[in-house]
C-alpha cells in the first residue's frame, strides 16, 4: 500500500482489505480455520461497492482529491467553424481545467450542453472568444469556443483520470465518504 502525501495508490486486493478496515468487517485472527459455505460472498459484495463508490468519486469528488493529469498529447482536435471540437480518451472521467493556445486564460467551468450558456456559444456574435473562452461538455467531446488561429493546439487540458493499471487513487480525505456509501452493508460478528 502506497500511501505519498496523504494520496493512496492501491491495488485491487489492498483497497478491499482497506473497505474491511474502515467498515470493521476485518475480523480478528484466533489462528483456526474456520469455513462457512452458505453465507454471502463479501468480497464479491465489498468488490462491487467499491468500483460503484470509485467511479462516483471519480465523476463528483472535488478534483484536487483525486488523480488529474494533463491529457494534451492524447486529445484530438478538430476545428470547424471557429469551434474546435476535442475528442475526449478514455481514461479521462472528466475535464478540470483547459486552454487553448492563444486563449487569456483557462476554463474550470464547463457548461452543460442543455444549458442557457452552451446555447448562447452556438451563435457566433454570444460565443466566448480569447478573452472569454467558454467549452461545452458532451461527455466524450467538448466544444471549445473559440479557435484563435487556424490549426488550434491545448497548452493545459487536466483531467480527472481512471488510473489505466487497475489501481485505485485518490486522497485519504475521501476515507470518510465510506462508511456512508455502504450503510446496507450487512455487519460481521
Amino acid at each position: 500500500m502506497q500511501n505519498t502525501n496523504q494520496f493512496y495508490n492501491l491495488t485491487a486486493s489492498q483497497m478491499l482489505d482497506l473497505w474491511k478496515q474502515v467498515l470493521r468487517l476485518d475480523t480478528p485472527r484466533r489462528d483456526c480455520a474456520v469455513e462457512w459455505d452458505d453465507g454471502i460472498d463479501l468480497d464479491a459484495l465489498l468488490t462491487t461497492h467499491i468500483n460503484q463508490w470509485y467511479a462516483h468519486q471519480l465523476a463528483s469528488a472535488p478534483p484536487h482529491l483525486l488523480p488529474i493529469h494533463d491529457m494534451k498529447e492524447h486529445i484530438d482536435l478538430t476545428c470547424r467553424d471557429g469551434m474546435v471540437i476535442a475528442t475526449i480518451p478514455d481514461q479521462c472521467v472528466r475535464p478540470v481545467e483547459w486552454r487553448l493556445a492563444g486563449w487569456k486564460r483557462s476554463v474550470t467551468e464547463f457548461l452543460d450542453p442543455c444549458s442557457h450558456e452552451a446555447m448562447l456559444q452556438l451563435n457566433e456574435w454570444t460565443r466566448g472568444g480569447a478573452c472569454n473562452p467558454a467549452i461545452i461538455d458532451y461527455g466524450f467531446q467538448l466544444l471549445m469556443m473559440s479557435a484563435t488561429g487556424s490549426t488550434p493546439h491545448l497548452d493545459i487540458a487536466r483531467c480527472v483520470v481512471r488510473p489505466g493499471d487497475g489501481t485505485y487513487q485518490f486522497h485519504s480525505d475521501l476515507l470518510s465518504t465510506i462508511p456512508q456509501w455502504n450503510q446496507s452493508l450487512p455487519t460481521i460478528m
